[in-house]
């Protein structure tokens, strides 16, 4: 992304930097960046939606996601508007891809993020939601057939998946299928299958519209979804009862998860691409134990990041053609006694 100036303060989403999808990606330092900022900021928003729905006066999963998208859907839409106004005009046909867009990425998936929440532990979610979305979006990209994988890769998706167990199974509630836990299990893997087909099609969707008009009317179209809910629901709640914590959960939800959030991953995802990017969910357990630990007192166990570098050398297996293909090289080790 070129720098900005005063008067485009904007992503440039209009940059001639190649959107990988099929097998097209590329090695894009600043995207791959950005990615990562969003893995860590949304490692802590399953700590605040965790934190905000708690408690008698605590926010219900769909009221709290329909407040978040309301807030947010106005900001964004005024800000790509008084910038590039451009980015708002739709055609007919837009319409409706935004709306299904809206629904399943935002009525529908993150509804099903808070819900699953409300049942099982914040390492669970990230397990089973986030950790295997990667793996999902590669299933049905292979089932498209836009793209295949190796043998190696398959290998680095299973071990990456490992990693992501020894995470979620050392804090909280573990991985546990007795109680409630296992609904929130079982929303949490719905989600991560309707989700990996969703990024996949919004690849494709990111090389003919701009970054800016895909994140504000997802995030229009989403709180559209959810206006009816929270104009249904909000007579009933006490809203001077609401402890500063729920609000603060809710801000943070709003503004680096959302506003931030959506415009980094989108415009990063165009760079690097669909499986590519979402490879990077493997790392949302680690984040979340890391927020679990500083927000809530949850104590990191040494499988907890003994399980968080097996992580990371199976998303280098995996992505490790890829890696090769674009002419990235493993750092050589200069040993003292060779010259």
């Amino acid at each position: 992304m070129e720098r900005a100036t005063p008067n485009d303060a904007l992503p440039d989403d209009v940059a001639a930097a190649p959107m990988a999808a099929g097998g097209h990606e590329t090695l894009s330092p600043l995207g791959w960046w950005l990615l990562l900022s969003c893995i860590a900021i949304w490692g802590v928003n399953a700590v605040a939606f965790k934190i905000g729905t708690r408690g008698t006066h605590g926010f219900d999963a769909i009221l709290m996601n329909g407040l978040r998208f309301l807030a947010v859907a106005p900001c964004l839409a005024l800000l790509v508007g008084l910038r590039r106004p451009s980015a708002l005009r739709l055609t007919r046909q837009d319409v409706l891809r935004y709306a299904l867009f809206g629904f399943f990425a935002v009525a529908l998936g993150e509804t099903l993020v808070a819900l699953a929440l409300g049942f099982t532990s914040v390492a669970n979610v990230t397990l089973l939601s986030h950790g295997t979305i990667s793996l999902f979006t590669a299933l049905w990209a292979v089932g498209l057939r836009q793209q295949t994988i190796t043998r190696t890769g398959w290998v680095g998706a299973i071990i990456a998946l490992a990693g992501v167990a020894m995470v979620a199974t050392q804090g909280g509630q573990g991985l546990r299928l007795d109680g409630e836990s296992w609904i929130g299990d079982l929303i949490a893997v719905g989600r991560s299958m309707v989700h990996g087909g969703y990024l996949l099609v919004l690849a494709r969707w990111l090389r003919e519209r701009s970054v800016l008009q895909v994140t504000v009317y997802n995030c229009v179209f989403g709180a559209l979804w959810l206006l009816p809910y929270v104009v249904w629901k909000a007579p009933s709640i006490e809203w001077s009862a609401v402890p500063p914590m729920t609000w603060a959960a809710l801000a943070w939800t709003v503004v680096p998860t959302t506003l931030y959030g959506f415009l980094a991953w989108n415009w990063g995802m165009r760079r690097v691409g669909a499986v590519a990017a979402t490879n990077l969910f493997y790392l949302m357990p680690v984040s979340a134990a890391l927020a679990a630990w500083v927000i809530l007192g949850e104590r990191l166990r040494l499988g907890q990041v003994l399980g968080g570098v097996v992580i990371i050398v199976g998303i280098v297996l995996l992505r490790w053609d890829t890696l090769v293909a674009v002419g990235w090289q493993a750092p050589r080790v200069r040993l003292p006694w060779r010259r």
